[in-house]
């Protein structure tokens, strides 16, 4: 009796044992293929990166060879370009086709907020001003926001309409949109002016699937040297 007892306990002791290796190996195997997917998210990731960023630098070619047109306004100019293999969309517009926040005629601001329906903005150009006094000024469109003496409506309407990076007095009107157009003509001293540069924004996201999604975007001045083409103003990815 006491030999089969002893034989049940060990036969016990021996499915546990395998109950135990059995959860072990399975356990292994799930994480081993979790590692393996995650491997291969990373690695689609820095693909989906690098094919981004490239198609960034592609469009600056076109732009420094002026393969692209010139009245580039908001973000409806998209363009394929290829990246190896594949074919990437690229958005790109003209920065000074917008009123710069930093730099821009205060009168052009004036009557370009009575183009988009305020009535009375008196208050909130005094506030832009005070801003620019500021050592840094503006360093976000956004800013604008938290200024007083404008309606909100009228605030999100104007944010399609200003920028950071034209850094000029002057718009060009070849890329403005159609409220700013009308603003500049209101003042013909700000009509015969041209912003000296041509500085652009060119945005481009990629997905190579579930989690590898890359978006990025950059703010890029073509110069007039054949030795140093262009320079890049601002460089952002998500």
């Amino acid at each position: 009796m006491q030999s089969g007892n002893d034989q049940g306990i060990a036969m016990m002791f021996s499915l546990v044992a395998l109950v135990i290796l059995s959860t072990l190996t399975l356990s292994f195997l799930n994480l081993s293929s979790t590692a393996v997917e995650t491997t291969e998210t990373i690695i689609k990731r820095a693909q989906s990166q690098a094919e981004a960023e490239g198609a960034i630098h592609v469009a600056i070619f076109h732009l420094v060879n002026n393969e692209f047109p010139t009245e580039l306004y908001g973000n409806n100019h998209k363009y394929q370009v290829e990246v190896g293999n594949r074919k990437i969309e690229v958005a790109v517009n003209n920065a000074c086709g917008r009123w710069d926040i930093n730099e821009g005629d205060l009168k052009i601001l004036d009557a370009l907020l009575t183009e988009l329906g305020s009535a009375e903005h008196a208050d909130f150009i005094e506030g832009i001003k005070k801003a620019r006094t500021m050592p840094s000024g503006f360093q976000s469109t956004n800013q604008i926001l938290s200024i007083p003496g404008l309606q909100a409506e009228i605030k999100q309407r104007l944010m399609n309409e200003i920028t950071l990076q034209c850094r000029s007095d002057a718009v060009d009107k070849a890329s403005a949109s159609f409220n700013l157009k009308r603003a500049i003509k209101k003042n013909q001293d700000s009509y015969n002016k041209f912003p000296p540069q041509r500085i652009y924004r060119i945005a481009a996201s990629n997905s190579k699937g579930p989690g590898t999604y890359f978006s990025i975007y950059a703010y890029i001045e073509v110069l007039e040297n054949p030795e140093s083409p262009f320079k890049i103003i601002d460089w952002r990815a998500n």
